[in-house]
């Protein structure tokens, strides 16, 4: 349910823009990666709402993390990408400025107003977005009609919502029967649950050698998991403290705009003048960053704590 009507709203809130000659480009950066984005919104703000506020932060914070170590990480095994487009680089930057901030907030746990400043960010995030878009002169796609856009919007944003309910409630059911927290849960099953679109889209696009789709809808989704479904967690109960989860996830992010900047770093590093060139992300890069994420979730197992 999470999958399929994540897929439906996409497609109608998609053809919806196109109705209004909104630019591809912000269509993609804004409606796609909110699609790819609503199991973890609806299921992080279902969680807190019933109380399982380890389960929420593990969903928003765990498919971050898991976008970046283990969707990243088998896409560039399955094939490495060039990043040709320096928006993704800069985006890449400014991600990282929203998780230092967001370990900043967090460090001591997440309160209503923190979830509020995260609010804040993601507005401006979209804003920026919408107005560094450019028009384009692409064909509006006929397949689907004004009306089916109407009801696949609708009906995908309400299958979204069962769904992230009977996921929740799942899990929580999963933990009980076999003496698991929730915690553990929500940062492995659930968060890998509701990375399944992100997975999707970066495979396909990494086959395709497409680049700036994989690490842009990473960058997108990740910022919205954070800013919109954590947000929203914290604005309807408190999140304790997750000091080991936070940090990983600010040294995943360091580590992925390390990778995006390669190639300037080695100029840097052998004084050689530095080219246009954009980093080429690698199979091996990607075998680092699923190992990464394979420790992280051995150090949850065995309890590491900050």
């Amino acid at each position: 349910m999470l999958s399929y009507g994540s897929d439906w709203f996409v497609l109608g809130a998609s053809r919806f823009a196109k109705e209004f000659k909104i630019p591809s480009f912000v269509i993609g950066a804004t409606i796609v990666a909110f699609g790819t984005s609503l199991p973890e919104i609806f299921t992080s703000a279902y969680a807190a709402s019933t109380g399982s506020v380890d389960l929420a932060l593990g969903n928003a914070l765990g498919s971050c993390i898991a976008n970046i170590g283990l969707v990243l990480g088998l896409s560039l095994i399955i094939s490495s990408v060039f990043i040709k487009n320096k928006s993704v680089v800069k985006n890449g930057y400014l991600y990282l400025v929203y998780t230092l901030i967001l370990t900043t907030l967090g460090y001591n746990g997440f309160s209503s107003f923190d979830g509020l400043i995260l609010i804040l960010l993601l507005l401006f995030y979209l804003v920026y977005t919408i107005k560094t878009g450019e028009a384009d002169n692409e064909e509006h796609e006929k397949d689907t009609t004004f009306k089916k856009s109407i009801f696949y919007l609708l009906i995908g944003l309400a299958i979204v919502v069962f769904g992230s309910q009977f996921f929740v409630d799942g899990a929580k059911g999963l933990a009980s029967a076999f003496g698991i927290s929730e915690k553990i849960i929500g940062f492995t099953i659930v968060a890998f649950g509701t990375s399944l679109p992100e997975l999707s889209v970066s495979v396909a696009a990494a086959r395709q050698k497409l680049g700036g789709i994989v690490i842009g809808n990473i960058i997108g989704s990740n910022i919205i998991n954070t800013c919109g479904a954590l947000a929203i967690a914290a604005l309807i109960s408190e999140i304790p403290v997750f000091k080991f989860e936070l940090v990983t996830n600010f040294l995943m992010v360091f580590l992925l705009v390390i990778l995006m900047n390669k190639e300037k770093i080695k100029g840097i590093l052998h004084l050689k003048k530095i080219d246009n060139r954009l980093s080429k992300i690698t199979r091996f890069d990607g075998l680092i960053l699923v190992i990464i994420y394979l420790l992280f979730i051995f150090g949850l197992n065995i309890g590491i704590i900050f």
